[in-house]
């Protein structure tokens, strides 16, 4: 029964899957609009299913040992291929006048992909946790201390991890030290780029 749920737990909270749902959420913050929100959802998530059938593939090929890649020795053809289909994805976002936030968006995550596999050198950090520990941190400075709440899913998701042998308590706790880090950095660029402007009516920076 364990094992079912962590396994339930890590398919909910895969990276693939918070990736569906981000950029709605960040231009629906940023336009207000469902239209132009739904549209850009549509756009990102034909690339994410192009990488996506990518694994697939090379799982079927063997080349990945599963669809998380958890194999550390696989994850730099992993973090190549999410490089180039980051810049193809910035690409298509200036031919087609996309907002700005998605440009911070898929920026943040290439610089993310190129410190988590710099890290991947020395340590397999869990990319559940380091998306996860991001995102939740972003809600928190960008909506307000009362999404502190979903901080409790963090050590959930690292426990799927370790409970399905995917890593180490070590590997879950590096995962999520370097996405808190990468979000305050980018954050905290963003604020001094005047990319995140003051709320007043919420008491922080926002979009």
């Amino acid at each position: 029964m364990n094992l079912l749920f962590a396994s339930f737990i890590s398919l909910v909270f895969n990276p693939f899957v918070i990736l569906v749902f981000l950029p709605f959420f960040l231009v629906y913050k940023s336009s207000g609009s469902i239209g132009i929100s739904l549209f850009w959802t549509t756009y990102s998530l034909i690339f994410l299913m192009t990488i996506a059938q990518i694994v697939l593939y090379y799982v079927r090929k063997n080349v990945f040992t599963d669809l998380d890649v958890s194999t550390r020795a696989q994850r730099p053809l992993l973090f190549r291929i999410l490089v180039i289909f980051g810049v193809l994805y910035i690409s298509g976002l200036y031919l087609l006048h996309a907002p700005r936030v998605l440009y911070v968006m898929v920026v943040s995550l290439l610089f993310g992909v190129s410190v988590v596999s710099i890290i991947n050198m020395r340590i397999k950090a869990s990319l559940h946790v380091a998306t996860l520990s991001a995102l939740i941190l972003g809600l928190v400075l960008g909506y307000g201390i009362y999404y502190a709440f979903f901080l409790l899913l963090i050590p959930l998701v690292g426990w799927s991890r370790v409970k399905l042998k995917r890593h180490t308590v070590s590997e879950v706790v590096v995962g999520g030290v370097v996405g808190s880090l990468l979000l305050l950095i980018i954050y905290g660029f963003a604020i001094a780029g005047h990319i995140l402007v003051w709320d007043p009516m919420r008491g922080n920076y926002g979009f």
